[in-house]
């Protein structure tokens, strides 16, 4: 099972640049990164709420919202964050090394996240084959800038 959840998590990755490459060029078409990111927002805020339409607990859950911690809520501006820093950085930095910063960056605080369980999740400490395995990926990266 486990190997089923991993290429279904690949083959949503791989939507990554071709999302980043849309949104720029909504971005472009619209004159203004923020209005595409809006635009792309909104059309995900429309594809969930569609969704939960088709859930029977999800949108009488949403009176929670005002009482739950704030941090709880840094999702949604941390989304904002990559959909506005990928609108930016693909043109300048092509698809391959945005992407790859991009692993690299996730990977490296996964491993902190994971390493002291943060935000309740399960902790799995780090170990040398983890270490090695985002060191060969920040090698990839510094691979991928030099050529």
């Amino acid at each position: 099972m486990i190997i089923v959840l991993v290429i279904i998590a690949v083959l949503v990755g791989s939507l990554m640049p071709i999302q980043a490459g849309i949104n720029a060029q909504l971005s472009q078409a619209l004159k203004n990164p923020f209005s595409g990111a809006l635009v792309s927002f909104m059309m995900g805020t429309t594809a969930l709420f569609l969704l939960s339409l088709t859930q029977s607990t999800s949108l009488g859950e949403l009176r929670k919202v005002p009482s739950l911690p704030p941090y709880m809520l840094l999702g949604g501006i941390m989304g904002a964050t990559f959909v506005g820093s990928s609108i930016y950085l693909i043109p300048k930095l092509g698809a391959t090394t945005m992407i790859a910063a991009f692993v690299t960056g996730q990977l490296i605080m996964s491993l902190v996240v994971d390493h002291y369980g943060i935000l309740g999740l399960a902790s799995h400490p780090i170990n040398m084959i983890r270490l090695a395995g985002v060191i060969l990926l920040f090698i990839g990266l510094i691979l991928i800038l030099k050529f």
